[in-house]
């Protein structure tokens, strides 16, 4: 929060040892107008969650579909979970994963309109570095033509723990020999054989 991107990407060289070439980030926002715009997705949910803190809506544990208002719930709702901030950012890598390939399904890649609704809704929520050109994210994207769902993992940073910075902020004490694992792994382009 104090250095944005470049602190961000400067701390995850640091501990995994690997150089980050590209930056990408969008808001809650984002998520929203383009689950929107490919006409909502289907998630799957590790927890249920009720209306009362999720923004009017019930998660059923298992899968559900959402428009984007929901979506923007379900990626948002922590204290109903049994890991608060943990198990949120698992259902925020859920919502990115059904949306990817929601996005990449035939349903909204041949559909031009879809197309370009997601385009607009996708770039006027999102924010590059300066090296990720036009045509480069168009050859990023055109690569992930046959990305099937079992081919995208996400992996939730080893910790340790939780306790708390000098300054009285909550914190997750990093897992620094499970970090050091994990560089490696990635390093290799290992992580199927990654264990955390």
């Amino acid at each position: 929060s104090f250095g944005g991107a470049p602190l961000l990407v400067q701390s995850m060289q640091n501990l995994i040892g690997v150089r980050i070439d590209h930056v990408v980030k969008t808001d809650f926002n984002g998520f929203e107008a383009m689950t929107d715009a490919v006409g909502g997705v289907t998630v799957y949910a590790e927890e249920a969650s009720g209306a009362t803190g999720n923004g009017g809506i019930d998660i059923k544990q298992g899968w559900n579909t959402l428009n984007g208002k929901q979506a923007l719930s379900f990626v948002r709702e922590r204290y109903q979970l049994s890991e608060g901030d943990i198990s949120r950012g698992r259902r925020q890598q859920a919502l990115i994963k059904a949306l990817l390939m929601k996005t990449i399904s035939p349903e909204v890649i041949t559909n031009p309109l879809k197309i370009a609704e997601f385009t607009d809704a996708a770039t006027k929520n999102l924010v590059v570095d300066n090296a990720m050109t036009t045509a480069f994210m168009r050859s990023e994207a055109f690569a992930l033509r046959n990305v099937r769902s079992g081919d995208v993992v996400f992996i939730t940073a080893p910790y340790t723990g939780f306790g708390w910075s000098a300054d009285g902020q909550s914190i997750d004490i990093v897992d620094e020999a499970g970090m050091t694992d994990l560089g490696d792994a990635i390093r290799r382009s290992a992580l199927g054989d990654y264990k955390k």
